[in-house]
């Protein structure tokens, strides 16, 4: 896995906001036009590092995933694609994205809420020092002559450490939204 970008919900795109604060006017307006139409889907793209180191160029034509955060044994998200298709041309290495969307209604039943910003804060390089695991369980499909081979599955882990402290700000931020959270249970 190479990594995880565009992490965003509402149309508004988290890599450069680490607290309530940072939301411009644009971005809560956004965000309560998606609240009223009880949107609470969050999108990103998960790179996947794919090599191909045979002569020949390799066509994969879809693929099924489920991501997981911190080893934890039920997926946050699942989905396939079978729309694009992508040429790894002979004996060389590209990063395929993959779009990821999760329902954070879901999330929040399954109380990974804490799990998911703290996940978001490490890859921006803005967490308190610990680390955050992504798995993604990702099952190729390529085109093989004429027929689609579906692969074995391929289970892709990525660890995001931010070696910042918080800021007290921050902290205080991250505990009322879990405090929040964990008042609505």
């Amino acid at each position: 896995m190479a990594g995880v970008r565009n992490v965003t919900w509402a149309g508004i795109n988290f890599s450069n906001i680490s607290s309530p604060s940072d939301l411009s006017l644009t971005n809560l307006t956004k965000a309560l036009d998606a609240i009223k139409r009880m949107d609470f889907t969050i999108t990103c793209d998960v790179n996947v590092k794919t090599e191909n180191p045979t002569n020949r160029m390799a066509r994969l034509i879809g693929y099924d995933y489920e991501l997981f955060l911190d080893n934890k044994t039920n997926p946050i998200a699942t989905g396939s694609s079978r729309d694009k298709e992508y040429i790894i041309p002979a004996n060389s290495t590209m990063d395929i994205p993959i779009p990821v969307k999760m329902d954070l209604v879901s999330v929040v039943k399954n109380k990974e809420v804490g799990s998911i910003i703290k996940c978001i804060k490490d890859i921006q390089g803005k967490g308190n020092g610990t680390s955050s695991d992504v798995t993604v369980k990702f099952t190729p499909y390529l085109s093989m002559g004429r027929a689609p081979v579906r692969l074995s599955p391929l289970t892709l882990t990525k660890t995001f450490q931010s070696s910042e402290k918080m800021s007290k700000k921050e902290r205080k931020d991250l505990e009322k939204s879990s405090d929040s959270v964990k008042s609505k249970r």
